[in-house]
């Protein structure tokens, strides 16, 4: 699994970038979506990295907000019609990072997240483009 990071602002958030079964395309309340394992071609773009496209293999299990950490509330996930919303926060008390990402997408060939994280008052912005390319992973 391929981890990008995003480090604008001090701010640090790994993305396993988007996993899970073929057999659910889309979440239900309460559930991250999830994605069909293989071969993914994923384009970030913010302002503070440009523009970046790599080729991530995803596994089966792997998740779609990346691995938390003991300092990570848990996260919310809401369903509208065709989107998917989670949010979640992390870090001490005194200075944590709330992040929201909305997710479009049938999981199956395609998504789109976008991401908005905000911490010390500082906010930060991407969006994350993904083409399923094979089942088979290749490298």
């Amino acid at each position: 699994m391929k981890l990008v990071q995003i480090a604008p602002f001090g701010l640090v958030f790994s993305f396993s970038l988007f996993a899970g079964a073929a057999s659910t395309a889309t979440a239900a309340n309460g559930e991250l979506p999830k994605r069909q394992p293989g071969l993914w071609r994923i384009t970030t773009i913010s302002p503070e990295i440009g523009m970046q496209t790599n080729n991530v293999c995803i596994e089966d299990g792997d998740s779609i907000i990346g691995a938390q950490d003991e300092n990570c509330a848990k996260p919310s996930v809401t369903r509208a019609k065709d989107q998917t919303v989670v949010t979640f926060d992390c870090g001490q008390k005194d200075s944590r990072e709330a992040t929201s990402l909305l997710f479009t997408g049938d999981f199956r060939s395609w998504y789109r997240a976008q991401a908005r994280m905000t911490a010390k008052g500082a906010r930060v912005g991407f969006t994350i483009d993904a083409k399923f390319l094979s089942e088979r992973c290749t490298n």
